[in-house]
């Protein structure tokens, strides 16, 4: 999956360059966006795995699914919140932070697609 994450964030990079040399604002918050977006990508994926193996843990099949969709919900609401204070300040760029985000969804969707038996 790492190298998915370096041709995406290659593209992500050529994108916002040439944006920026056609006439766009190319700022530093491009780059802190796309780091920033990569490191929680990271962590949201591995304590996505962590809360999904805890989950299992207690048996109860209900009260798993009810316990890993509350920290989905809470993850998310913790990026969004941290997000938006750092796009007040402009010290991230919303799009280039935003896009590692779906990386992982983008990757296993192609794995998908790659791995079908027709």
């Amino acid at each position: 999956m790492f190298p998915f994450f370096i041709i995406c964030d290659g593209l992500v990079l050529i994108i916002s360059g040439i944006y920026g040399l056609l006439g766009g604002a190319l700022h530093f918050s491009v780059f802190t966006g796309l780091v920033l977006g990569n490191i929680t990508s990271a962590l949201n994926f591995y304590i996505m795995g962590v809360t999904a193996g805890n989950s299992l843990k207690g048996g109860n099949y209900k009260k798993a699914q009810r316990f890993y969709r509350m920290t989905y919900g809470l993850r998310y609401i913790i990026i969004f919140a941290v997000y938006a204070l750092l796009i007040t300040f402009n010290i991230i760029n919303p799009v280039t932070a935003a896009i590692p985000l779906l990386f992982p969804s983008f990757y296993f969707k192609i794995i998908a697609i790659f791995n079908k038996t027709i």
